[in-house]
């Protein structure tokens, strides 16, 4: 009897610890959210083509930021992209939508989407992404990003490198 009875009693706490333990975790999506985005450091990296933009509806700045981010975007882990209206030209506007998708530029890997989210008042906006592992060492990705300010779009694109981890 006082084994039968130790038995329910240890599947009862091995079923209370599981629960316990699993409610300590927390969904991938939070987890990156609970690290924010402004724990990190948003920079121009060294591999990029270029980190300002200059374009009839305005300037635009392109940073990426990622947690052990040095000059080259980390493959298969989260990394950050901020895009911000730095300057604008006769004009008051702000971006109103921003859209993306990155691509290898000299592999084709498909089109990976990137989704912004504004930030404050339209003049920023950041998306978190993820790249895919590649048989080389390094790869050039090329981000392609739309603005549209009222009724005018514009498509520009930045290059940059990635290592493999």
């Amino acid at each position: 009897m006082c084994q039968n009875l130790f038995q329910i009693m240890l599947k009862k706490l091995s079923v209370i610890g599981f629960l316990f333990l699993i409610s300590a975790c927390k969904p991938v999506s939070e987890q990156a959210s609970s690290q924010s985005a402004t724990a990190l450091v948003a920079q121009c990296i060294t591999s990029q083509s270029q980190c300002e933009i200059n374009t009839e509806l305005g300037d635009f700045s392109v940073k990426f930021s990622q947690h052990q981010l040095t000059d080259k975007v980390k493959t298969e882990l989260p990394f950050f992209i901020e895009l911000t209206q730095t300057a604008q030209q006769n004009t008051t506007q702000s971006i109103t939508n921003a859209t993306a998708y990155l691509e290898g530029r000299d592999m084709f890997m498909g089109k990976v989407p990137v989704f912004f989210e504004q930030m404050g008042e339209g003049k920023a906006y950041l998306a978190q992404s993820l790249l895919a592992n590649c048989s080389e060492e390094q790869m050039v990705w090329r981000l392609w990003i739309t603005v549209e300010l009222k009724e005018k779009t514009k498509t520009f694109f930045v290059d940059f490198t990635s290592q493999r981890l």
